[in-house]
């Protein structure tokens, strides 16, 4: 019971400080750059309210906030009006009640808003890099199954099955919506996805493209989704257990299982499917051991209690796992192109209106955020650097959106400041301002009350989430199809 509080506890440091460090680096880029073209700087704080701590240095107040989700630089000159949005009218500099006259200070230059307003997101795209290349020069590698979208399971009672997916056909596009991963093709699923009209599948096989149309079905929240069919992936043996038939054989761990009973293994799933098929006879059983290829006999031996034959073997939870977005690349720019292509595809289709309701659907806020952070924690301490990587690009494009309160909204005054030698009227801005505070509020609170009935299941998937998912937890392999593909 200590170590689970113990280790929640250092998780939850943890989050706090990534997140917070997110968060850091964005209002970082506005004041470095706010400092260095001259503007007049009130107050730097990460978090918003009652300061836990505060200092005053050369006329800023640096603070950290009770409530961690944000951060601001209070920059008068670039946005007065915001800035009396977030800290209250008649607040001073440090956030607190004041009598004092509004100070009247210097115009600034249109080009000098713009600099600073993009260099909130130039702070977390740079951060992301960073983060890209501890991903870069770190072992992990992609699994060469694991590129494209190949199927490597489908149950033989699913829709899919009967609509005639198979294992090792590719997925290519989705709803004619061209695709290149795995997650590609849950996002096109989950956008296209329509309780009167079957989600078509262009699918791939030796040389030769079909199209099927599969129903799709309800879960969570009314998100829908293709059932009976999962992902072609490396299939790596985590421990061995003593005595079992896999250890008689010869299995050690980290073996790469390539092929079962003469069958090329697909995935875990499949591998599961190809022992309970062979039963307690001697199979030929292939693994990749150092580099070379071993042959071994393996004599699979039933489980009463799963009512199916087992050999004995846990697998690498990393092998288990779906291919997250944020870890589907190696190289740092395609990494950062990955993330940015993704969230860009999700805004699409906001605006969709054929997709807006699925995209609006799909929408995380920010207790869904933070526990999704907290997932990848668990996960591996480099599965937790792809998904802060991840959540900077997004912070970075959403900020540069052209929204009033948002970077990208100074940014759209600045640019006509700067085309028309004349600024936007004060009570104009205001009004967009406040307006768009609303509902950007709005949605917030919305996004957040959606969160809290979601929160028990993400609760207890952190809970439940093991080190290596043992050989024996799916049960649903059973129905799996195994194509008799020959050995390599």
């Amino acid at each position: 019971m200590l170590s689970t509080i113990i280790s929640s506890g250092a998780d939850i440091i943890a989050l706090v400080l990534l997140f917070g460090f997110t968060i850091f680096v964005h209002e970082l880029g506005h004041f470095l750059v706010a400092l260095w073209c001259g503007l007049q700087i009130d107050t730097f704080s990460i978090g918003f309210g009652p300061a836990i701590v505060k200092k005053t240095v050369r006329g800023v107040t640096y603070k950290i906030g009770w409530f961690p989700l944000g951060g601001y630089v209070a920059l008068p000159q670039l946005d007065p009006a915001g800035m009396e949005t977030v800290q209250g009218k008649g607040a001073d500099k440090d956030g607190e009640e004041t009598k004092e006259k509004v100070r009247v200070l210097p115009p600034i230059a249109a080009w000098k808003k713009i600099l600073v307003a993009v260099a909130g997101a130039g702070g977390n795209i740079i951060f992301a890099f960073v983060l890209a290349m501890i991903i870069y020069m770190s072992p992990w590698k992609p699994g060469d199954n694991e590129e494209g979208a190949t199927i490597g399971y489908v149950e033989t009672n699913s829709a899919a099955y009967h609509s005639g997916v198979r294992v090792g056909d590719e997925i290519v596009a989705v709803n004619s919506n061209p695709i290149s991963s795995w997650n590609d093709y849950s996002v096109e699923c989950l956008l296209g996805a329509n309780a009167d009209k079957d989600i078509t599948l262009t699918l791939e096989n030796n040389g030769v493209s079909r199209d099927v149309g599969v129903p799709s079905v309800a879960v969570d929240m009314g998100i829908r989704i293709i059932e009976g069919i999962g992902s072609s992936m490396l299939c790596i043996v985590g421990d061995v257990i003593p005595g079992s038939a896999a250890e008689k054989a010869g299995v050690q761990a980290d073996d790469l299982v390539e092929s079962f009973g003469g069958v090329n293994v697909a995935s875990v799933e499949h591998f599961m499917f190809l022992v309970d098929k062979n039963g307690a006879k001697p199979s030929k059983m292939v693994v990749n051991h150092n580099g070379e290829d071993v042959e071994l006999t393996v004599i699979p031996a039933f489980n009463e209690s799963l009512g199916r034959s087992v050999i004995g073997v846990s697998i690498h939870s990393a092998q288990v796992s779906r291919s997250t977005q944020w870890m589907q690349y190696k190289n740092p720019v395609e990494q950062v192109k990955g993330d940015a292509s993704g969230i860009l595809r999700i805004l699409r289709a906001l605006v969709t209106p054929k997709e807006s309701k699925n995209a609006a659907q799909g929408l995380g806020g920010p207790i869904m955020i933070m526990m999704a952070l907290w997932m990848s924690i668990k996960v591996s301490f480099l599965n937790a650097i792809g998904f802060l990587r991840f959540l900077n690009i997004n912070l970075a494009i959403l900020n540069l959106l052209p929204i009033p309160v948002l970077d990208g909204g100074h940014i759209v005054f600045a640019l006509w400041e700067g085309i028309t030698r004349r600024k936007v009227s004060a009570k104009v801005v205001n009004i967009l301002t406040n307006i768009f505070m609303i509902l950007l509020l709005t949605a917030f609170v919305l996004l957040s009350f959606r969160d809290v009935k979601r929160a028990p299941k993400m609760w207890k998937m952190i809970r439940n989430m093991p080190e290596k998912v043992q050989e024996n937890i799916t049960n649903e392999v059973k129905n799996s199809e195994a194509p008799e593909m020959p050995n390599k």
